[in-house]
């Protein structure tokens, strides 16, 4: 069963002005940019294409940044993870992101508000995603395979996790396997990121192949699908129809 999220995203400028209200009720991961390619598009220059990533763990919500230039603050600082709460915005680029906690009994909907979140992305379910992420030591033997399922798969040593592995170093919730809108991603939502490409430390990883990285003393073979073209028909196999014709 999909794990519900008792709470509304609220949006709003420096002026306090409300752009988006989001209900997060049945949503597991919500990524915000500016590109229509993003699940939440806001609309400002401040942002950056795909900025950050929303993830439902633990009964929290925690938001990633998707390695901006600018990342967020939040209580002035500049981080590229943290917490949202009630009481406290993040402020992400010319916008501020906050809960609002849904009522118990729902409200009659308000038009104004569901206008703004219509054509609010939302997974196919039923898709379990195209990509694969092995797990391997240092000789590169095989240790652990995932793929993603639903909108958002956790890896960590936490029984919590989607996936509950012991790996010495790990975050309780390390890695997480994220179905967007643009294919599958696959971050590091840990405190202290340790995935690593060329040896350049990211929060995320949206390759297509194969693409191998590190995270802490392991290996990781992150492999996505392309898309197959097998029904098309090429110029060699134009030339072979109308030489056989």
């Amino acid at each position: 069963m999909p794990i519900e999220s008792p709470y509304k995203l609220v949006v709003a400028a420096k002026d306090g002005t409300v752009i988006r209200t989001v209900d997060l009720t049945k949503r597991q991961a919500l990524t915000v940019g500016r590109s229509p390619r993003c699940d939440l598009t806001i609309d400002l220059d401040s942002i950056s294409r795909r900025h950050a990533t929303l993830l439902f763990l633990d009964g929290a919500w925690m938001m990633v940044d998707c390695d901006s230039k600018t990342k967020f603050r939040v209580d002035n600082q500049k981080v590229d993870r943290a917490l949202l709460n009630e009481d406290r915005p993040i402020h992400l680029g010319g916008a501020y992101f906050w809960l609002q906690a849904s009522p118990k009994t729902p409200a009659p909907p308000n038009l104004e508000q569901a206008r703004a979140t219509e054509d609010l992305w939302q997974p196919d379910e039923s898709e379990s995603g195209n990509a694969c992420l092995r797990i391997l030591d240092l000789e590169c033997r095989p240790l652990h395979q995932f793929s993603p399922r639903g909108e958002q798969t956790s890896i960590g040593t936490s029984s919590r996790a989607t996936h509950t592995v012991k790996i010495d170093g790990w975050a309780p919730h390390q890695l997480a396997l994220i179905h967007e809108r643009s294919g599958p991603v696959l971050m590091d939502i840990s405190a202290s990121c340790m995935l690593r490409s060329s040896g350049v430390s990211i929060r995320r990883c949206n390759a297509s192949g194969r693409t191998l990285l590190r995270c802490g003393n392991f290996i990781l073979e992150w492999t996505v699908e392309l898309e197959s073209h097998e029904n098309e028909t090429g110029l060699w196999d134009a030339i072979q129809n109308d030489s056989l014709g």
